[in-house]
């Protein structure tokens, strides 16, 4: 679905689906930092490659290993959901996740947050989360209807 333009509805539809995609997400993620915690207590370096790629190690550290694999694999599958609906995962840990969309004729990002139940803010294509604005009637004016 990944399209050069979304209106505040196309956004607001896909809302549902982004909130199963961040629980899951953050489930996720909970369990990464409890695998990262219980490899650090057993001395291993967290590197990509000591974790994703050896499987050296006490039985209970390459469980460790294989979990995190699955867990960081999965994790990257979920944040791949979001690309392909056209979204950009700005911030993994507070599910924040910016659409492409105009105001007056210029760029601007839609700004949706895990727990909004329909996007409410947006920002210009420069700015973050801090600069987050109120949609108001000029975004809703510079909407098109879905293609």
């Amino acid at each position: 679905m990944s399209r050069e333009h979304f209106t505040v509805g196309d956004v607001d539809a896909l809302v549902p689906t982004l909130e199963r995609i961040f629980v899951d997400v953050l489930q996720l993620r909970s369990g990464l930092r409890g695998l990262e915690l219980q490899l650090e207590r057993a001395n291993v370096r967290m590197s990509r490659e000591e974790i994703l790629e050896s499987d050296d190690g006490s039985p209970e550290v390459r469980r460790a290993k294989a979990l995190f694999r699955g867990y960081y694999e999965a994790l990257s599958d979920e944040l791949s959901r979001v690309r392909d609906l056209g979204g950009e995962v700005k911030d993994v840990e507070i599910g924040l996740v910016d659409f492409p969309s105009q105001r007056r004729g210029e760029e601007i990002l839609l700004c949706w947050r895990f727990g909004e139940k329909k996007v409410g803010f947006w920002h210009p294509v420069d700015g973050g989360f801090a600069s987050r604005r109120p949609v108001d009637a000029e975004v809703w004016s510079a909407q098109q209807p879905a293609e």
